[in-house]
Parts: C-alpha cells; sequence; structure tokens
C-alpha cells in the first residue's frame, strides 16, 4: 500500500470512529504535522470522501460521507492484503535464515536482538526449525515485556547459553557498530542481509556462576 493511501486510511478511520473532528484533534491523534494533515483534508474533500461544517468559534469540524465510508473499505481490505502479503514474505525470509542457521551451523538455541514486530515473525518460526528461543535483547528495550520474556542488555549474553544471534531490529544508523559489537557475543546473523553471518570475535561460553 502506498504511504499516501495509508494517511488517507489513517484519517478516514478517525472520522469513521468520531464525527466532527477538528484538524488539531486529527494532526495530535495521528502525530502528524498540521501541513501535512491540512493537505490530505484537502484533498479528501476534493474526492467527496469528507465534508465541513463550521462551528463557533470559527472551527472547522470534518465529517465522512458515505462516499469516504466506501472508500475507506476498500481501503482497508487494501491494507490487510498488502500487510499479509508482506507477513508472508518476512515468515518465508525468517523461515529460511534460521533453517540455514540450524543447517550450516547447528544453531539451535537463537537469540534474538530487536525487540521489534519482525522478532514476532521470527519466533514462529523457530518451532518449525526445532530451534529453541533463549533470549531478546535490544538495549532500547531492556527490562520490557516482549514474547513472554523479560528484554535483556547485550552484557547479559555473556551468562546464556545459545549458538547464534539473529538481527531483526529495524535498521538504524548505527548497526555496523551493533553488529560489531554483538558479534563479539556469538556467532550474528542479520535478517536484512542474510549472507552476511558474522563468526564470533571468540568461541562464546557463558560465565560460570563460580567466577571461575
Amino acid at each position: 500500500m502506498r504511504n499516501q493511501d495509508l494517511k488517507e486510511l489513517q484519517i478516514v478511520q478517525l472520522l469513521s470512529e468520531e464525527e466532527g473532528l477538528t484538524q488539531r484533534d486529527l494532526f495530535l491523534r495521528l502525530g502528524m504535522a498540521q501541513g501535512l494533515v491540512n493537505l490530505y483534508l484537502k484533498r479528501l474533500a476534493r474526492k467527496g470522501w469528507i465534508k465541513l461544517t463550521t462551528a463557533p468559534p470559527k472551527r472547522m469540524l470534518y465529517w465522512l460521507t458515505p462516499k469516504g465510508m466506501s472508500e475507506k473499505a476498500q481501503l482497508s481490505y487494501d491494507f490487510v492484503a498488502s500487510s499479509y502479503r508482506l507477513f508472508r514474505e518476512a515468515h518465508k525470509n525468517a523461515s529460511n535464515t534460521l533453517h540455514a542457521l540450524a543447517l550450516k551451523h547447528k544453531a539451535r538455541r537463537v537469540v534474538l536482538y530487536g525487540a521489534d514486530p519482525l522478532a514476532e515473525v521470527a519466533a514462529m518460526s523457530l518451532g518449525e526449525n526445532r530451534q529453541q528461543l533463549v533470549a531478546v535483547a535490544d538495549e532500547d528495550a531492556q527490562g520490557q515485556a516482549f514474547l513472554e520474556r523479560t528484554v535483556v542488555g547485550i552484557d547479559a549474553l555473556d551468562r546464556l547459553k545459545f549458538d547464534a544471534i539473529l538481527f531483526v531490529k529495524h535498521a538504524r544508523k548505527d548497526d555496523a557498530i551493533l553488529l560489531k559489537l554483538l558479534a563479539t557475543k556469538g556467532r550474528v546473523v542479520n535478517l536484512f542481509a542474510p549472507g552476511d553471518a558474522r563468526a564470533p570475535a571468540r568461541a562464546h561460553r557463558p560465565a560460570r556462576k563460580d567466577g571461575a
């Protein structure tokens, strides 16, 4: 689905849930810039999807038209269809990557790095390859609950026993640094570039509790 269609769907969805919203209501709830919301509202009005009424003091209220309701249903269908295609592609990619890890590197115990939606897709693929999720790590989400686990930081990986780290965090500008740091903890495979399997800088052995 195009970004423009997605924004229009977000607006008409809000107007279908609560009629008579102001432009301020919309941009605050959508988290979009006011100028951008104004642009989309004008476009939707030209299409006949929404109508405007005035209310004191000098406020414009926006309402969804019958045509807008019909178009919302079509946009919703398109969104679900495109999301399902993306999910299938992500699931296939994660399953293939995990299968290769199990086959080539005998990786049965896996850590997921990234408390992101893609991690949930990857977690579904673990069972298909008879692999176990050891932990979810993410510096930005430490202490939060995710996949029925408490997210840990990178340093906590020293205390865990695992065979590979699957990097599933959405790309960030410092990914290269993060991947190098993770590689000091064990073998890392980036789901966004599965051919680039980073070998660990040292064999991974969890720290013994007795300090030996």
